[in-house]
């Protein structure tokens, strides 16, 4: 698609679309912060306002054989097929592609933190929550 279609396209459009898409969003804010509030190796500091993911707070010393956020994320991918960027991925980056780093500024780059995004339909959401909150059950440490 070409820049100088866009304002037709947005001219075009009919407000109730973005009044649902903005809608949807809210929902999917409130979904993912009230289950992750419920995953206890997982902290959420900040409900998200105006975004379409959060930061999360990764407490490893309530997880078994997990190092670390890039650790956690294989593992999550592998087992439950759960997609989640970890914090850290600012430094992978930069080492593969300082170039285009320095260009675009600096990544996320917080150790033992997680990007969830929440931008997709709010069942799929739900259900991709539900297996995050079964892996850290599984990978919780014994008491």
């Amino acid at each position: 698609m070409k820049q100088a279609g866009i304002p037709q396209i947005l001219e075009n459009t009919k407000e109730d679309f973005f009044s649902k898409i903005i809608s949807t969003l809210r929902e999917c804010a409130d979904i993912c912060y009230n289950r992750i509030e419920e995953i206890p190796s997982l902290t959420c500091p900040k409900k998200p306002e105006g975004s379409m993911f959060v930061m999360v707070k990764l407490n490893l010393s309530m997880l078994e054989d997990i190092n670390d956020d890039v650790d956690f994320c294989l593992k999550l991918a592998k087992e439950e097929s759960v997609i989640i960027l970890p914090g850290i991925v600012g430094d992978l980056l930069c080492e593969t592609n300082k170039q285009r780093m320095n260009d675009a500024g600096r990544a996320v780059e917080l150790k033992n933190w997680l990007r969830v995004t929440f931008a997709i339909e709010p069942s799929l959401l739900q259900e991709g929550l539900a297996r995050v909150k079964a892996f850290c059950q599984r990978h919780a440490k014994k008491q």
